[in-house]
């Protein structure tokens, strides 16, 4: 783990890749923070999980070093991005770890992707409202995703346990971060284009975000 916080700090010059800028505070802040959703969700062998807006690797490098018998992939839009965590799991020899580069919106409609993860992990991919619609495609029923942040589910407002309702989610009260649960069946015409579901959430005075 020391060794991925360094190759972030190495790399962070060139792509911009984090606002830490020691390697003290990278394995603090990226590496033990991304290990937060492990005091409260299971994650036994076999498990199947997506990080979406992965970034540099965060959370799911860190997830997958403390893991190692879980399968992950780490979705991120931007090419620069997502070649550096490909040269991360092939220089850390990381198993069961692979990167898709793309958008969240066009990954989560495809046959491939869609429903099939057990967890699904967002640390900074934007306002919550957008993460669900995101995310919850890409559950299984009875999955669950884990938004990081200071505060807990119970602090959420009516707009957005609606927003998950309405995707087959339930907010489970509780933190750090908010967890939501799968329960149904998430309508085919979701998930919208980013900038539309962020409007959305504009208009209702719903743009709560993570906070890590």
């Amino acid at each position: 783990m020391a060794r991925y916080a360094a190759m972030v700090i190495e790399a962070n010059e060139r792509h911009n890749l984090t606002g830490c800028s020691t390697l003290s505070e990278a394995v603090q802040t990226l590496v033990l923070g991304s290990l937060e959703p492990l005091t409260r969700l299971d994650v036994p062998r076999g498990t199947r999980y997506a990080d979406i807006g992965s970034g540099s690797g965060v959370p799911g490098v860190p997830l997958a070093l403390a893991r190692p018998e879980a399968s992950g992939v780490l979705v991120e839009a931007q090419a620069k991005r997502a070649e550096f965590i490909v040269r991360v799991i092939e220089d850390l020899r990381i198993p069961d770890l692979t990167v898709e580069c793309g958008r969240v919106e066009d990954l989560a409609r495809t046959a491939r992707l869609r429903e099939s993860f057990d967890a699904v992990f967002s640390r900074a991919f934007g306002p919550v409202y957008v993460v669900l619609e995101m995310a919850l495609p890409l559950l299984k029923i009875g999955g669950r995703l884990y938004i990081y942040s200071r505060r807990g589910g119970e602090e959420l407002v009516d707009a957005l346990a609606d927003q998950a309702s309405s995707l087959g989610g339930r907010i489970v009260p509780g933190g750090p971060g908010v967890v939501v649960e799968k329960l149904g069946a998430t309508p085919n015409s979701r998930p919208r284009r980013y900038p539309a579901i962020k409007r959305e959430a504009e208009r209702l005075g719903c743009e709560w975000k993570n906070e890590t």
